[in-house]
């Protein structure tokens, strides 16, 4: 089965946080159902978290947490993503 990262953007306060995941489904669209059953569960303290397009909110619409992109990858791709957007390069 292929790999797909996942790009979930968090909205609070107007303060903008992306968070980056690695998805192994069939297909785009299997990636895109796990992914929002992911986001359902996004903070575990809001038993009612209202759906949105793409998304959800929570703590009655101060938090928006939505899924911002979906694209086919690797494992060693995602990982290579990750120490890219992770490392701090001085030179």
């Amino acid at each position: 089965m292929p790999d797909y990262r996942v790009k979930i953007s968090e909205t609070q306060d107007d303060d903008l946080e992306n968070h980056h995941y690695l998805v192994t489904a069939k297909n785009e669209t299997e990636a895109k159902e796990f992914a929002m059953k992911f986001m359902e569960r996004f903070i575990d303290d809001d038993n009612d978290p209202e759906k949105i397009e793409n998304g959800y909110t929570f703590y009655n619409k101060a938090v928006i947490v939505r899924l911002e992109s979906i694209k086919e990858t690797t494992k060693e791709q995602f990982k290579e993503f990750l120490l890219k957007i992770h490392t701090i390069n001085m030179t």
